[in-house]
């Protein structure tokens, strides 16, 4: 665990002193699903193209040659609202006026059909039209279909003999669809007669999710059982779970996990670290067991509403059933994708429920993966029940429109302040973080309220962080709830987020974060948001310098080098930045830097040697950096001197 808080298990030797201030001990706990924790189906709120049949784990199902993917699907009836969602169950329907059910031909018994549903007396077939939505798209490379095979009606016809004589069939691959949004359907195969009761139609393997079976045969018919096979995996899969309560508050540490590859050839599926196949997952927090809010209609002429518990809303009746809604207060939105096991959770903390999204991706027909184990690292008791904070520019606590702007590129002064809620159980702390877009420069610490100046025992000023570390006045439920950092720093980009977390150095709980909120009622901005003044949008690189204007690079260690800086400030994305030296007449004598380069401040040095490392002659250079952007070019010009 001190791994993973690296940077302040040093400040331990940073302060060199072995505090004894008395402290509850944080437990680092982990939730695991899968592997030998919790199980995967019994967590499983809802998923598609998900196989459970490895123990203990999930995976893209998979399928060999000889699998009929109808029987790996859960099945419902009825015309989809929707066509172009995913969805957890396959569907099927038809064509026919009088409501009858379909399960009999996705139910992989061949003892039972649609019976006589299509075999009335004096009735033509011919228009019959069957339905199949797989649910997502599958690897699919053949058709089957056919009638009861065995035994016979009271008049003693063979069931056998009541095949579909002609047919077609049409497949979408769940990706082409109209300007109503109704699959695209390609002809498949056509077949004006035949005399075979089991219909087979293979076909090069290909990805299909919509299949449509239409009968043109006037014969009496019946179904038993519509198949479809295919080897390899889809091109991707979901796992949602259900709302997991961990029963009391926790802090959110880390998102872990493990996984193999899979790959299928020669009829079988096998472990195979080169398969092309990856892994994302989300996560959202909340205080209560929903993320919905729900809402009866008290009034029908108005439109009035009431939010009403889920239960309650479920024995309502249809015409005073409100709205359901995202409930935003309680719950975050869900996080960025999770790429890589071990990332940092970066979501409200504490809070006692949490739910998981995963979705599993193929790259290539043949390959898939496996979800072993999932763990959700947590700790309980917390640092502190809530942490809020908001940051303003020092001189304009009430910025016009409660939003702190600054010149970007341009060195400002921020007031952080912090306002910690830490009841008797937690764990309370003793550092802080602040993450910022270049190096900081602490200048002042203050807490309580009304603030009184604090000394901490140690800071560290990083590229992109400033590290606060105060053992000797950690924070606890006895201690002041205010905490304000004054520092300067650069604002390169618009809207850049300060974030911040809170660590206690003496023990192995994981890091909380702060919310933005109401931290100080003289502040009005409410927020960890800074913006740039208007003026900053016009200008790519508003700050450059040349110095020394003159250089010696004469081997005495004095001047042996020129400094070429500059800003480059409100880039959403990288741009083509280019550094050379000319001389006066305009020939390029060295190239110092020609790549892409985002917003931030930059040096680049000059030994006044040329591309090949010649010296070059005594005499004036023009020191140029060029910025191309998507619609202009930026340029600035420096001269420096060259003498021996």
């Amino acid at each position: 665990m001190c791994a993973f808080r690296s940077l302040f298990c040093t400040s331990r030797a940073l302060v060199g002193v072995a505090w004894l201030a008395a402290a509850a001990a944080g437990e680092v706990r982990q939730w695991e699903l899968g592997g030998s924790g919790r199980s995967w189906k019994d967590d499983e709120l809802n998923s598609t193209a998900i196989s459970f049949d490895a123990a203990g784990a999930i995976q893209l199902v998979g399928f060999n040659p000889s699998d009929n993917i109808v029987r790996q699907l859960r099945w419902t009836e009825g015309f989809p609202l929707d066509f172009i969602s995913e969805v957890a169950e396959a569907r099927v329907w038809d064509n026919v006026p009088f409501k009858q059910t379909n399960a009999p031909l996705v139910d992989g018994d061949g003892q039972t059909s649609s019976e006589n549903r299509f075999k009335e007396f004096g009735v033509l077939q011919a228009g019959r039209t069957f339905f199949f939505d797989l649910s997502t798209r599958f690897p699919v490379n053949r058709i089957s279909f056919f009638p009861r095979l065995e035994g016979a009606d009271s008049r003693g016809r063979p069931f056998a003999d009541d095949f579909i004589r002609g047919y077609k069939i049409q497949v979408s691959d769940g990706v082409s669809f109209t300007p109503e949004n109704l699959p695209v359907y390609n002809l498949l195969t056509q077949v004006d007669f035949t005399t075979e009761s089991v219909a087979q139609i293979p076909f090069p393997l290909q990805f299909v999710r919509y299949i449509q079976l239409n009968v043109t045969s006037t014969n009496p018919f019946e179904i038993a059982e519509f198949e479809v096979y295919g080897a390899g995996f889809p091109p991707g899969g979901r796992y949602r779970s259900k709302i997991i309560d961990l029963g009391e508050v926790a802090n959110f540490s880390r998102l872990l996990w493990t996984t193999e590859t899979l790959r299928q050839q020669e009829g079988r599926i096998d472990v195979e670290p080169m398969a092309d196949a990856d892994i994302s997952i989300r996560m959202r927090t909340g205080r209560d067991d929903t993320p919905q809010v729900f809402y009866e209609i008290v009034n029908v002429f108005t439109g009035d509403v009431q939010e009403v518990s889920e239960s309650d809303y479920g024995r309502l009746g249809l015409n005073v059933r409100g709205p359901v809604e995202d409930d935003q207060v309680n719950w975050s939105e869900w996080s960025p994708p999770f790429a890589e096991s071990g990332q940092r959770i970066e979501l409200p903390s504490p809070r006692r429920f949490f739910q998981l999204e995963i979705a599993l991706t193929s790259h290539s027909i043949l390959d898939g993966i496996r979800v072993n184990s999932l763990v959700v690292e947590h700790s309980i008791p917390p640092l502190a029940q809530q942490l809020i904070g908001e940051i303003s520019a020092l001189e304009t606590p009430r910025p016009l429109g409660n939003k702190p702007r600054v010149p970007a590129g341009e060195l400002s002064t921020f007031a952080y302040d912090i306002r910690a809620d830490i009841s008797e159980t937690d764990v309370g702390f003793d550092a802080l973080e602040i993450l910022t877009p270049a190096r900081p420069q602490f200048k002042e610490m203050f807490t309580g309220d009304p603030p009184v100046a604090t000394v901490p025992d140690s800071v560290v000023e990083g590229e992109r962080s400033l590290k606060l570390f105060f053992p000797s006045q950690r924070l606890t439920h006895q201690s002041p709830s205010a905490l304000r950092v004054v520092f300067d720093a650069e604002v390169f980009v618009q809207s850049t987020f300060f974030r911040a977390r809170v660590f206690d150095t003496q023990s192995d709980e994981a890091p909380q974060q702060v919310l933005p909120g109401d931290a100080n009622p003289t502040v009005l901005t409410n927020d960890l948001r800074v913006l740039t003044t208007a003026a900053s949008a016009r200008n790519l690189l508003p700050f450059f310098a040349v110095q020394p204007a003159v250089v010696t690079p004469n081997g005495d260690g004095i001047n042996e080098r020129v400094r070429i800086s500059g800003t480059l400030v409100q880039l959403q994305q990288p741009v083509q930045l280019t550094v050379r030296i000319f001389s006066l007449g305009g020939q390029r004598v060295r190239t110092l830097f020609a790549g892409a380069r985002g917003s931030g401040s930059f040096v680049w040095e000059w030994d006044g040697r040329d591309d090949s490392g010649n010296p070059v002659p005594v005499g004036i250079y023009l020191a140029e950096v060029t910025a191309d952007a998507e619609r202009e070019r930026f340029t600035r010009l420096g001269a420096v001197g060259v003498a021996y």
